[in-house]
């Protein structure tokens, strides 16, 4: 008895202090001049002892906040509700789900009990009337014309109250724009996050690899702050409860000083804000760190400085940068300037530095939204300011290239020149030899006919049809040595105009100028010719690759000290064109090196005696400028080299003339 005697004196005292707040049907009268306050210095007040305090009405035409405190708050609202006999639900609404721990009394004038309830961080999710992110209780008013809303709150964040009551319908209707809003806000998350991760995945720019950890770091915290976090992801998870939102806080900081710092290059744009920059991420960094383990009230203050003080920071360093001309700090000063803007009425606002209003909580969200979109536009530009840049450079080093490659060319044309001529000095060498053989024979003979006819002159022997016998001799003998000449000389000609070949005549003139060297190593040599068909080609070059092709197959034999070595030389047609086919019985090429003969220098030779360019430029010859093709292929115990020329373009097939 003496307890309700308290609590009917309490609620006579406080409704002595406060102003009827009036509910009806559908329409929500603000609860803003409605609510009166007490402060709880050390958290010891119950409702009894509360008779004894003095609620102070709170005046301001703004929503409750008292900033950072560590006080708990006693608050009352008096109700009158006109709609008490019809059939209308009603509901308290709380827009800050930060708060630790709400006891909420609903009491009718006798001091009767109609409800008591506690919600709050500190309270499962399960136990909420409605499984929102924000604070829902139902005040069951059916049938209660007076009642008093007492509200006991304990935060270690802002302590802030921006409570509404609504009917079910509007309740509904506010449920359903908040979460429209929530979808949007978060669904531009999404898409930015979703649009730099292609991105980064397409560029490999470690500044796209930056931001999203900057995106991720801020989407985490403002879960944690909406209470999405605790709805939807982490559930009661104690530790991110206590600690997840003052430690995503600063993480994010960091990580957006971190993304700044290499997206606007600030070390060498604008070095002394990236001194403080620099400073500024070890004290978020340090801050991720120490949130993680002390209490939210301990460092969220700090926290929130840092936050505050870190888009003004950035800001600055947009705007140093931006006089270097740099463009994609225009969209990046652009985007903090929102974020700024909206991060400053916010913490203001929880330091209770400016007057609560509607949407507060929200500004924020408002703000980062455009900031997030802003500085996707600024990646955005800054990739395509690259592009342009290289495809400028692509542009210069296809002409530099072009002229290069031209270079090259010519370069190269000339070192293949230079490779034919090095390649028929080689042969030189041995067309050398071959012509010694050749002239050794008739050089003995003419000595020996210029000293029988000097023997039979001094013997008085030599009549005139001796003297002419001899003559014929010598005669006979000078034609061949200069027919041998003549032969060699051709050969070596520079001339490399095309004209329609024989392939057949060629190739007997090649085993012509190689007789001596094959009949001194005692090779017999087989030629068959089976088409009448003629190529446009150069006669002195084809007659050079020929050369070189019988020359491998005389060392091959050579090399194997071969007492019955043969060469066996096969023209015939092919399709659209003619073969050529040179094999020899020396056991073939080792199959290792097959793929290597055709390589400039490579030679299984001495030094002495082989320079590796034969086969090289014999394939340059075929295939650079006949348009042919030349290959090798072991067959029938021995080495077999395949030649395919294609029949002039301008006349297909030529009838050899008999």
């Amino acid at each position: 008895m003496k307890n309700l005697f308290f609590l009917l004196l309490l609620l006579f005292s406080l409704t002595l202090q406060a102003s009827l707040l009036t509910i009806q049907k559908e329409v929500v009268t603000p609860v803003e001049g409605s609510i009166s306050y007490c402060e709880d210095i050390n958290g010891n007040f119950n409702l009894e002892q509360l008779e004894s305090e003095k609620f102070t009405p709170y005046t301001q035409e703004r929503s409750v906040n008292f900033g950072f405190t560590k006080s708990v708050y006693w608050f009352k609202i008096d109700l009158h509700n006109l709609s008490f006999l019809e059939d209308t639900n009603w509901w308290m609404k709380i827009d800050y789900p930060l708060l630790e721990s709400i006891d909420i009394y609903l009491l009718k004038p006798d001091g009767t009990l109609i409800k008591y309830q506690r919600l709050g961080t500190s309270q499962p999710f399960k136990d909420r009337d409605i499984g929102s992110h924000y604070f829902i209780s139902e005040l069951p008013l059916k049938g209660v014309a007076d009642s008093t809303l007492v509200l006991r709150v304990k935060t270690q964040s802002s302590m802030q109250l921006p409570i509404s009551i609504f009917s079910s319908e509007i309740l509904l209707e506010d449920m359903e724009q908040n979460n429209f809003f929530l979808g949007i806000y978060y669904g531009i998350f999404f898409i930015v996050l979703l649009y730099n991760v292609v991105l980064f995945i397409y560029t490999r720019d470690h500044n796209y690899l930056r931001y999203i950890l900057f995106l991720v770091s801020f989407i985490l915290w403002q879960l944690s702050f909406d209470g999405l976090g605790i709805k939807y992801f982490w559930g009661d998870i104690p530790w991110l409860i206590e600690h997840g939102s003052c430690t995503f806080i600063a993480f994010t900081a960091f990580s957006a000083l971190y993304f700044s710092r290499h997206f606007l290059n600030t070390p060498l744009y604008a070095p002394k804000v990236d001194n403080i920059i620099i400073v500024m991420m070890v004290m978020t960094l340090i801050m991720t760190g120490v949130s993680s383990i002390l209490p939210y009230g301990a460092v969220i203050p700090i926290n929130a400085s840092l936050a505050s003080i870190m888009p003004v920071v950035l800001l600055i360093a947009g705007l140093s940068v931006m006089r270097h001309e740099y463009r994609a700090a225009l969209f990046y000063v652009a985007g903090w300037s929102f974020f700024l803007i909206a991060t400053i009425i916010f913490a203001f606002n929880k330091f209770d530095l400016i007057p609560s209003f509607y949407g507060i909580n929200n500004v924020q969200q408002i703000g980062s939204a455009i900031e997030m979109i802003f500085l996707s536009l600024a990646l955005a530009d800054r990739v395509y300011l690259l592009q342009r840049e290289y495809i400028d450079k692509l542009y210069h080093l296809n002409d530099t290239l072009r002229e290069k490659v031209k270079g090259a060319l010519n370069e190269a044309r000339i070192k293949d020149r230079l490779f034919v001529q090095q390649s028929r000095l080689a042969a030189m060498g041995e067309m050398i030899e071959q012509i010694a053989h050749q002239w050794r024979q008739p050089l003995n003979t003419l000595a020996l006919i210029n000293q029988d006819m000097y023997v039979k002159h001094k013997l008085g022997k030599c009549d005139e049809a001796c003297f002419d016998k001899g003559h014929e001799s010598i005669d006979e003998h000078l034609q061949y040595l200069s027919k041998t000449i003549d032969d060699f000389r051709n050969f070596y000609k520079s001339d490399k105009s095309k004209a329609l070949e024989d392939v057949g005549d060629l190739a007997a003139e090649a085993l012509k100028l190689s007789d001596v060297l094959l009949k001194y190593a005692k090779i017999k040599t087989h030629i068959h010719v089976a088409t009448t068909e003629k190529v446009n080609i150069a006669k002195n070059e084809m007659i050079q690759v020929l050369m070189n092709l019988i020359k491998n197959a005389h060392d091959a034999i050579l090399e194997k000290k071969m007492i019955d070595g043969e060469i066996f030389i096969r023209i015939e047609d092919s399709m659209g064109g003619i073969r050529i086919s040179i094999e020899d019985n020396a056991g073939g090429i080792d199959p290792n090196i097959l793929r290597k003969i055709f390589d400039i220098y490579f030679t299984t030779k001495d030094p002495e005696h082989g320079s590796g360019l034969g086969l090289h430029m014999s394939k340059y010859i075929i295939e650079e400028s006949f348009g042919g093709k030349i290959w090798a292929e072991n067959i029938n115990g021995g080495a077999h080299f395949i030649i395919e020329l294609p029949y002039d373009k301008r006349k297909t097939l030529v009838v050899k003339s008999e």
